[in-house]
């Protein structure tokens, strides 16, 4: 009986993370495409881990001047997009630590990788995506086994 209700409970909890994930992504994506119909997209994002992670986006004109901006910040799926004020009319790619100096630090971390990023794509480079903490811990046991076996 107890292992049943187990079952049930985790397939009830999967159905729910799903559905909310759906909806998360359901508001990025429509206000990726608000920003999109203005222009160009810098994006930022910091991976939170057990911490609040957060994504900054920004529409910007082809001369790379901020027209409106957005961020999602939060630890769980319940985290919707919001307005990002402040940065309408600044250069994308010249932003500092004193631009976001009222700013919590996950949402300064992303708009400065924003900027980072479109330094990065204007000249010319390809944005390298940072590993996630499960890819660097597979790094970490492949090492191991190649130490091993040599």
């Amino acid at each position: 009986m107890n292992f049943w209700f187990l079952i049930i409970c985790f397939g009830i909890a999967f159905i729910l993370q799903y559905i909310l994930t759906f909806a998360q992504m359901k508001s990025f994506t429509a206000y990726y495409s608000k920003l999109r119909r203005r222009g160009r997209v810098a994006i930022g994002k910091v991976k939170g881990g057990f911490r609040a992670g957060c994504i900054a986006m920004f529409a910007i004109d082809q001369n790379g001047i901020i027209l409106e901006g957005g961020y999602m910040q939060g630890i769980t799926v319940l985290a919707r997009v919001k307005k990002l004020n402040g940065f309408e009319g600044k250069d994308v790619g010249r932003l500092t630590q004193a631009d976001c100096k009222n700013l919590a630090k996950p949402l300064t971390k992303a708009v400065l990788e924003a900027s980072s990023n479109y330094n990065v794509i204007m000249g010319g480079g390809e944005v390298v995506e940072p590993q996630s903490p499960l890819q660097r811990l597979g790094n970490i046991f492949t090492a191991k086994k190649l130490k091993a076996h040599n």
